[in-house]
């Protein structure tokens, strides 16, 4: 059996000067509230990732920081310019985001012409356009050089449509095929923060080492990618740069380029490995990238690596606030190892193989529909919802649609219940399952 791993999506980066709304539309966009929102500029300090579907194709969304180009009065501020201007060079569309209720400034047209030298597709967007004043400052946005900008209100979902067709336009002809074809090879991203022991489990399945282990953190800045055989089953392993926290990334730029390239390498994977450091216990930035791992519709295993250092209470409260904290995530399997002693370290590959059958489980329709009539039986959903049919219709991740009369009226809160009785019934133990929710009218 022939499978394919995409390796790169294409990326679409929101830039402009604080305060534009930027984060208001990435969340838009996005469809939750990822990146922090406030009245004041500067709150986004690093950039945020996320996924959008234009033309059921994946993108990868980006979210920066304000666009300055007075002399930083700070070292946060160096590093939110730092961090913008590599999301440029990294993004294949960007996104120019306008406030059309106020005159341009100097740090606009500076940022037109960082844009124009890019080389980059650009989509020119006037932001907040359902203020009253729009008209006094709008057409002076035409000065800027771009072209005719899309209107735009991101609270009342204003122009929000044009805009999507616009990236998918610029982004119809990116290489999806840039790909790396296995025969059943499994493909696991070890992610997580720098000096988790990431390049030292790789090692210790190996046996050799064959990536670069040292104490220093940041050591690995690219992902490495090594094939391997256990019981009968291919592996590819992909080490990857370590996440730091988004204060501490403000060092050399290799380092910052490094984590874009760890979030691409879950994009390539089936199931990213979370190492976290079991003399640290779980971070912040640990649930950061467990959550787009399963944004991505990725498996899960959560590594405790470092396990000889820790006494037997320890593992047990680091195993209850990990319960507590990732609810999220409960179906992920939770492992204790020692990269050192090579202790319960090929659990994961047990894991792995695991995740990978139930990946490609498939229900069957009438399974599924009698499935889903008695969760409704036993749970309805609010009086002017009704569900029509459903379907799954992929696999890798379980991919299941849901027709009803009105998508947009099935609460967070009852989807969520639909997918916990899911896995109760079938299993997906360790991945992620895409559920998918379109309105059916009785005509259709």
């Amino acid at each position: 059996i022939l499978r394919t791993e995409l390796i790169m999506i294409p990326t679409v980066a929101i830039v402009g000067r604080p305060n534009t709304g930027k984060s208001t539309l990435f969340n838009r966009l996005v469809g939750h509230k990822s990146s922090i929102t406030f009245d004041e500029s500067g709150t986004t300090r690093d950039r945020v990732f996320g996924h959008i579907y234009v033309d059921e194709r994946p993108v990868m969304l980006v979210d920066t920081g304000g666009l300055e180009f007075a002399e930083p009065t700070s070292d946060i501020e160096t590093n939110i310019q730092k961090q913008t201007m590599i999301a440029i060079e990294e993004a294949d569309v960007i996104v120019f985001l306008i406030d059309a209720t106020q005159e341009l400034t100097s740090n606009d047209f500076n940022a037109a012409q960082i844009l124009r030298e890019s080389k980059k597709d650009v989509i020119l967007v006037a932001s907040k356009c359902d203020a009253a004043n729009i008209e006094t400052h709008f057409y002076n946005i035409y000065e800027l050089g771009f072209g005719d900008p899309i209107k735009l209100s991101s609270i009342h979902g204003i122009g929000l449509d044009s805009l999507e067709k616009r990236i998918a336009n610029l982004t119809k002809d990116y290489d999806y095929q840039t790909e790396v074809k296995f025969d059943d090879r499994i493909t696991l991203s070890f992610v997580g923060k720098p000096n988790a022991g990431k390049s030292s489990l790789v090692n210790s399945l190996l046996g050799k080492d064959q990536v670069i282990v040292s104490d220093t953190p940041g050591t690995t800045l690219d992902a490495v990618s090594l094939l391997f055989d256990y019981e009968d089953q291919g592996y590819v392993f992909v080490d990857t740069a370590g996440i730091r926290k988004s204060g501490k990334r403000r060092g050399d730029w290799l380092e910052k380029f490094s984590f874009v390239r760890s979030l691409k390498s879950i994009e390539s994977s089936d199931v990213a490995v979370l190492v976290i450091d079991g003399s640290e216990g779980l971070t912040k930035q640990d649930m950061r990238v467990s959550e787009y791992a399963l944004d991505s519709k990725k498996g899960l295993i959560i590594v405790v690596n470092k396990a000889d250092l820790l006494k037997p209470e320890q593992k047990n409260a680091i195993s209850h606030y990990i319960s507590n904290k990732m609810a999220y995530a409960h179906f992920a399997p939770l492992i204790f190892t020692s990269a050192l002693s090579g202790r319960n370290v090929l659990e994961i590959l047990n894991q792995a193989s695991l995740i990978a059958e139930e990946r490609a489980k498939k229900i069957k329709t009438r399974d599924l529909n009698y499935f889903v009539e008695r969760m409704i039986g036993k749970h309805p959903p609010s009086s002017d919802v009704k569900f029509k049919f459903c379907e799954q219709v992929g696999v890798n991740p379980p991919r299941f649609v849901f027709f009803v009369n009105n998508a947009d009226k099935v609460h967070f809160s009852y989807r969520r219940y639909l997918e916990n009785k899911l896995r109760e019934e079938y299993g997906f133990n360790g991945t992620a399952v895409d559920m998918i929710f379109k309105s059916k009218s009785k005509r259709d």
